[in-house]
């Protein structure tokens, strides 16, 4: 099962991907000027559940079994380390973007662990057949 400095390591990798989006914004806000809100909203969405796929599948990876569990887990982490930065940062933080993110990384979390999972039961039923024909 993971540690606590895996959790971690996963709920920063997440984490990174959000706060690197952020940075693009805002850096590079004359080019998204031409860009529908919308659209940028969706892409945020999308980035954020990104992240929380990939830092589920590698976290989950480590796991022998309970893997949803382990992907709950990490989102519950990974948003509190995201509120931590979100009110350390920010200088107006937002609910609405909270609840974004929490849907995100829960959803994001879940499909991360569910494609680990699939990838295990993948490998053990290749590991069986060829353990068959020997």
């Amino acid at each position: 099962m993971p540690n606590l400095n895996d959790y971690l390591a996963g709920a920063m990798l997440a984490n990174g991907f959000v706060w690197m989006w952020s940075l693009i914004l805002g850096y590079f806000s004359g080019f998204f000027t031409n860009i529908s809100p919308i659209l940028l909203a969706d892409a945020s969405y999308v980035i954020y559940l990104l992240g929380g796929i990939t830092s589920s599948y590698l976290v989950c990876k480590r796991a022998a079994s309970r893997h949803l569990i382990v992907g709950i887990k990490l989102s519950i982490i990974t948003w509190i380390f995201s509120l931590i930065i979100m009110l350390s940062l920010t200088a107006e933080p937002s609910i609405g973007t909270a609840f974004a993110l929490l849907a995100c990384f829960v959803a994001g979390d879940i499909a991360g662990a569910y494609l680990a999972l699939k990838s295990r039961l993948k490998a053990e039923r290749v590991q069986t057949e060829t353990s068959e024909n020997t």
